[in-house]
């Protein structure tokens, strides 16, 4: 059992939040989320924004059904002591009532496990506020997350303590990009210098009131240039071939694992390099969502780059491959894997089809 501090004692100089675990607790288990993309048909802003099929299956009534029964799966299957989600948790066009986090805070609440969100580039479309949707998080019992006070919403660090000491940091990052009508979101993709210099400087602060430098790993929604290098790196990537699994298309190396089936370019990335950013903080996994049919874990420069397993079904995705991905700490070293859910998402309500891509039949039900 775990302890959410939020008034950081001083051992803990440098993290917003700790979540501390009893002595002796050898391992802790950490699942990412990401594109969970509830969305609300009614609360669509046209008519003809979702087809026929969409519409009576994203009811409200049908968000167990749709996406809630596959995260409380998920979450049975691996056993989280921690969750993290990378963003793209509600489609915030489909949600300017603000019901929909409501109920999506009230279902991460009910598992009784500390949850640490960032945002996508669709959460902040909400006619509600981003203001709105930060105070609603951070009032709620379990989740962690913190707005903070440099560019975009949600930079925020969360310390994992076993005892009294500090093993891992887990610093929780907006990539910003989201289109929007409010004036506090940022629509140009990046991590900002702002941004970059409050985790330097937490960094900083931890390894002073540790002693020593403790590993970390950043998580944000948007992938940055890195990995593009890293797949590159390995030769994953060729003219011939731009998508593969690995280990069945191309040979694994260095314990890659993962497929790729959507390009992605300089243009989709976040702009410029964030490789000396991350090493200043110590950061040896990064974690991103957003492209959700890519789940490619490689390894680069001393980083993991990892794509999750896209959670929720709604908008394009690999089908059968959602999930979470699931991350064990043991001391100082970490292990990934990624982990469909074995709850298959529910036909949709009244016979509609189950949404797998754009390309589909458009013939009502």
């Amino acid at each position: 059992m775990s302890t959410i501090l939020r008034d950081v004692p001083a051992m803990f100089d440098g993290c917003d939040r700790v979540v501390s675990f009893p002595e002796g607790t050898k391992t802790i288990r950490l699942l990412q989320l990401t594109d969970m993309q509830f969305i609300d048909a009614a609360q669509r802003r046209t008519p003809d924004r979702l087809r026929i099929d969409e519409i009576r299956a994203w009811d409200p009534a049908n968000f167990d059904q749709q996406c809630g029964n596959h995260i409380r799966g998920l979450i049975n299957q691996t056993k989280p002591d921690l969750i993290f989600i990378t963003g793209d948790i509600v489609y915030g066009s489909f949600d300017d009532a603000g019901s929909t986090l409501e109920w999506l805070i009230a279902f991460m609440d009910s598992f009784g496990i500390p949850w640490a969100p960032v945002f996508g580039n669709h959460d902040n479309e909400s006619r509600k506020g981003v203001a709105w949707q930060c105070d609603q998080l951070e009032n709620s019992a379990y989740c962690l997350f913190k707005r903070g006070n440099v560019s975009g919403n949600g930079n925020y660090s969360v310390g994992i303590a076993v005892g009294d000491t500090l093993v891992r940091v887990l610093y929780m990052i907006d990539s910003n990009g989201c289109q929007s009508e409010d004036p506090d979101v940022i629509s140009n993709r990046g991590i900002y210098p702002d941004q970059q210099a409050l985790f330097e400087a937490q960094a900083a602060q931890i390894t002073q009131s540790q002693g020593r430098p403790i590993p970390a790993f950043a998580a944000f929604h948007i992938p940055t240039r890195e990995f593009i290098d890293a797949e590159n790196s390995k030769n994953y990537r060729t003219e011939d071939k731009e998508f593969y699994t690995i280990g069945v298309d191309v040979p694994a190396k260095d314990a890659d694992f993962g497929c790729k089936y959507e390009h992605y370019s300089d243009r989709s990335v976040l702009p410029g390099t964030y490789l000396d950013f991350f090493k200043s903080c110590h950061v040896d996994g990064v974690f991103v969502g957003h492209h959700h049919s890519v789940n490619t874990c490689i390894s680069y420069e001393g980083i993991r780059w990892i794509f999750g397993l896209k959670t929720g079904q709604y908008d394009y995705h690999l089908p059968y491959l959602l999930g979470g991905t699931l991350v064990t700490l043991d001391g100082a070293d970490f292990s990934v894997i990624h982990t469909p859910s074995l709850v298959y998402c529910t036909n949709f309500a009244r016979d509609a089809r189950v949404f797998t891509g754009f390309f589909v039949d458009d013939t009502p039900v």
